[in-house]
């Protein structure tokens, strides 16, 4: 952010109050492995108490099903409380919004960097460091009810589609900001950080892990003019969120699902064989995500957060990028972000042909990428078509024909129209 940006902008990010409405996020582990996924965890992801994760697990359906595609974290339809297509564009407000964070940030970093360089005896330095982590502690806490309550209004209908997108967008940036402060932090303070506090701050970043991510980042950019308009497709329970885009030639999701994570409790995946979590943290990805880790390209890379009974998993695959967080206390992934290569992710074909238009729907799982064909059933040119799923307009095929769209949870009803009138339809479920 330019600090030349006008006096009046700088004015109104001291004097604008939080937004009115707020959003949270919930759900449960769903898989995606091959046309059928499995379920990983019951719904809403929460373990039944007195039951282990492990005996919770439903087995895939055959053995295709562990083949070629990496498992997802995922919302079980029966805790579904709202899922929802959006194209997330050009908004005043929520363009607004993101200003006002980044320069509410950057004045307080200002303030306390000269506060810190002016203060030079140890201690009354130590109770600066304590007073600024304190209150960017206070700042997470706020952040994470106004995430819950808008999750609330928007499960209830009390908030639009629209608003739930650019309050999301609101909080990732506002969680992006308190982000950079720590690191400001540590930048001013360099080696005399005390270790205490290090801690404190790694921990308070790993509750900022919930209020963040790279669909919630596009859509933000997108509001503020910086991108061009992103699909996006939302899945939300009481805890939980989903959410999905195309960009480009890549498709991004991201999961936070509550319920499985616990603030309290033993760490599981310390014991004697690993005394640090870590092994027995990768060892739990690998159960999870079998496909992804027997097809790893680099990784798994595996690293805990603060002295948290978070441990963060990453690697690449053949078909681009998974990282999860995964809590030793309940020893479940409660956060999620994947990445792949439309070209890369496997599809299923289905072809449906009327009035001389051929629509062929190359599907992948419910809330995945989804590509559209529209093509001359005479002559195989490609059309140029109006596409429609479940009365949304998503968009239109271009010169090539296609379309990379996203697919709805359970019953999917698409529609394409030609330029001169011509319908074709297809109907099917996607788990």
């Amino acid at each position: 952010m330019s600090q030349n940006r006008p006096v009046l902008l700088a004015v109104l990010a001291l004097l604008v109050a939080a937004p009115a409405t707020q959003v949270v996020a919930a759900g449960s582990l769903g898989t995606g492995s091959a046309s059928l996924p499995e379920r990983a965890l019951e719904p809403d992801g929460g373990p039944t108490p007195g039951a282990s994760v492990a005996a919770q697990q439903s087995a895939p359906t055959d053995a295709a099903a562990q083949q070629n595609r990496s498992n997802y974290l995922g919302i079980n339809d029966e805790a579904v409380e709202t899922a929802d297509y959006q194209r997330a564009g050009l908004n005043v407000g929520g363009a607004l919004q993101r200003d006002v964070a980044a320069l509410q940030g950057e004045y307080a970093s200002l303030t306390f960097e000269r506060r810190y360089e002016n203060t030079t005896k140890e201690r009354p330095r130590t109770a600066l460091l304590r007073e600024e982590v304190s209150r960017l502690g206070e700042r997470v806490q706020r952040l994470e009810l106004r995430r819950n309550r808008l999750l609330d209004d928007y499960n209830a209908g009390e908030v639009s589609e629209g608003e739930f997108l650019r309050e999301v967008a609101a909080i990732d940036r506002a969680a992006r900001v308190v982000g950079d402060r720590f690191t400001r932090i540590r930048g001013a303070t360099g080696l005399e950080l005390p270790s205490g506090l290090d801690t404190k701050m790694n921990n308070l970043e790993g509750d900022l892990l919930s209020l963040r991510g790279p669909v919630r980042a596009q859509v933000g950019a997108a509001m503020a003019g910086e991108r061009p308009p992103v699909p996006v497709y939302a899945v939300t329970s009481q805890t939980g969120i989903v959410l999905s885009s195309v960009d480009r030639s890549q498709y991004y999701r991201e999961a936070y699902l509550g319920q499985n994570r616990e603030e309290v409790g033993p760490d599981l995946f310390v014991t004697e064989g690993s005394p640090n979590g870590v092994v027995a943290a990768v060892s739990r990805m690998t159960e999870l995500y079998p496909w992804a880790s027997s097809n790893s390209r680099s990784g798994p890379n595996v690293e805990g957060i603060g002295n948290t009974s978070i441990y963060y998993v990453s690697l690449r695959h053949s078909h681009g990028s998974l990282g999860t967080y995964l809590d030793g206390r309940t020893e479940s992934p409660f956060r999620e972000i994947q990445t792949k290569s439309l070209e890369a992710t496997p599809r299923t074909a289905t072809t449906n042909a009327s009035q001389g238009v051929e629509l062929t729907v190359n599907r992948t799982h419910a809330t995945g990428p989804m590509q559209i064909s529209v093509r001359d059933n005479l002559t195989g040119d490609a059309l140029e078509a109006n596409v429609t799923i479940n009365g949304d307009d998503v968009g239109s095929t271009g010169a090539d024909g296609e379309l990379w769209t996203l697919t709805p949870k359970q019953a999917v009803r698409l529609e394409v129209t030609t330029s001169d009138g011509r319908t074709v339809r297809d109907r099917f479920f996607a788990s």
